[in-house]
């Protein structure tokens, strides 16, 4: 099985511009996995629940599906991401490689060049393994496997690309290859004397790479993470910095800051982005004329080639204008477009993405909600503090609570809101809209220097826009649930009830409800 599987991998990469990108990735990634895979599986009883007998009798075909799936879960990446071309002996064009007819050797080929597909599907290589099993596992270990029903179900199911329904094999290949990606990015498997870990900024680039190239940081429509402007990329700093540590933590790099100042100190400083005068923070305004008006945001700025080396790997420019604060957008006209045309929606994400990507967000969750019942109208509120500030530089305390709505509908009419997303703070459900809480607030900087996400909360609250629950709290609970979902998780918040929308909302439209979240009684 491991000879075929190298005659199959050959020299080929893993990935273009992520983990185990140079040439013999693809074959080192898979042993790699298979040797994590095995060293877990060892420290586990399989099958669960079986007698001293029977797991005697039956724990080395366990072990066989454990390393065969871990070594084939990439499998289908030379036939969904790149493309092959065969030469001969003499060097002469052979025509395209077609893994279905079998390995390169089996075709005669002598050599080759690769090159990468553009537009291309990122999860189809995880439906693809099932298609060439017998071309890497052998007739035997096939026919050992399935006489093995329990094991052999769940084996199946990740040659399928089905993870949710993969078990403890899924379980055991998903935390080797984790380990696998996360030893090659860090830069711990280098032997060679003097050998270092790869410095942090470089890994901030090459996952954000990664996020863009798996669209997980949409670009150029509106909503987006980031705009293509001139020569510069732009993203909105907060999502795309929580993104990024997100995706390496999970990757298992166990040493990424979590104060977003120190990943941006860390791009700074190694010349990775472009600083605003002495800060990595910009103030920029987005617009395309399709919009109802600007969008201030507070962004990052990248050259882009720092993400794409190769410019024509890169996504077409926005059709709209940047306009960093302190120019006019008569200073970027030159880069600008005279024909904007809006980009495309924001779609939700796949189903099965979604599923997984809400349940990995509530298990990794470090807020905690904030329960409390409305004060009652006698309740005092805190006098605020006093400033040297006149009244009309600094906006009333107590109308905390009406600016928090006037953005949260301001933000829901522009798009700049996630909705029905893994990382938004507002879900649409079907007894109305929920507000994800503290998280929704802590989002929202009131203009008072006094008014705290608590104080901002409480006056929200006192607004009455939203329903109580029976017992006269505010916060209402939700279950994420899916088709086969063995994990489910919870997200909490306000509920502005169905009836209330238009009142509170007059002409906004809102996505359909969110099918993976459903009440809690």
């Amino acid at each position: 099985m491991f000879h075929q599987f190298a005659a199959w991998s050959q020299e080929l990469p893993a990935s273009e511009a992520h983990h185990h990108c140079a040439p013999g990735g693809a074959l080192q990634h898979g042993i790699e996995v298979a040797l994590h895979a095995v060293k877990r599986r060892r420290k586990l009883l399989l099958p669960g629940g079986a007698t001293a007998e029977q797991l005697a009798a039956r724990q080395d075909v366990w072990t066989y599906a454990v390393v065969s799936a871990a070594l084939l879960h990439d499998f289908g990446k030379p036939v969904a991401d790149i493309r092959v071309l065969m030469l001969d002996a003499d060097g002469k064009n052979m025509g395209t490689w077609l893994p279905w007819r079998g390995n390169l050797i089996e075709q005669g080929c002598h050599a080759y060049r690769l090159s990468y597909r553009r537009q291309r599907n990122y999860r189809l290589h995880e439906r693809l393994p099932a298609f060439f099993i017998s071309k890497v596992v052998p007739q035997i270990g096939l026919e050992w496997l399935s006489d093995e029903r329990e094991a052999f179900t769940l084996w199946s199911a990740l040659m399928a690309g089905d993870w949710e329904n993969a078990g403890i094999i899924g379980e055991i290949v998903s935390h080797a290859d984790a380990q696998s990606v996360a030893a090659v990015l860090a830069g711990d498997q280098q032997q060679t004397p003097g050998a270092r870990q790869r410095p942090l900024h470089e890994r901030l680039l090459t996952g954000l790479r990664y996020l863009l190239d798996q669209e997980a940081l949409p670009l150029n429509a509106r909503g987006a993470a980031g705009w293509i402007h001139g020569d510069s990329v732009w993203l909105v700093s907060k999502r795309t910095l929580d993104a990024l540590r997100e995706h390496l933590e999970r990757e298992g790099h166990a040493d990424i800051p979590q104060r977003n100042d120190r990943l941006m100190d860390a791009l700074q400083q190694s010349g990775s982005l472009i600083p605003c005068d002495d800060k990595a923070i910009w103030k920029a305004q987005v617009f395309a004329k399709s919009w109802p008006q600007a969008n201030t945001l507070t962004v990052l700025r990248f050259p882009v080639g720092k993400i794409w080396s190769d410019p024509t790997a890169a996504p077409a420019p926005f059709q709209g204008t940047v306009t960093p604060e302190g120019e006019t957008e008569a200073d970027t006209a030159a880069i600008s477009s005279d024909n904007s045309q809006p980009g495309p929606a924001i779609p939700n994400g796949r189903p099965k993405q979604q599923e997984r990507a809400y349940r990995q967000s509530v298990e990794d969750s470090p807020e905690s909600v904030d329960v409390f019942s409305e004060p009652a109208a006698s309740t005092p509120e805190p006098a605020p503090a006093s400033t040297e500030s006149t009244e009309a530089e600094q906006p009333p305390l107590a109308e905390s609570g009406q600016r928090f709505l006037a953005w949260l509908r301001q933000n829901l009419e522009s798009g700049l809101l996630e909705t029905n997303t893994a990382s938004g703070r507002i879900h649409r459900v079907p007894e109305g809209l929920l507000l994800i809480s503290p998280g929704i607030f802590k989002d929202y900087r009131d203009p008072h220097p006094d008014a705290t996400w608590q104080h901002v909360q409480r006056r929200f609250a006192r607004l009455k826009v939203h329903e109580k629950m029976t017992d006269g709290t505010n916060i209402h609970v939700y279950q994420v649930v899916g088709e086969k979902s063995r994990k489910r998780g919870v997200v909490k918040g306000f509920l502005i009830p169905e009836a209330s929308l238009q009142d509170v909302f007059p002409d906004l439209s809102l996505p359909p409800p969110n099918a993976y979240l459903q009440r809690k009684h």
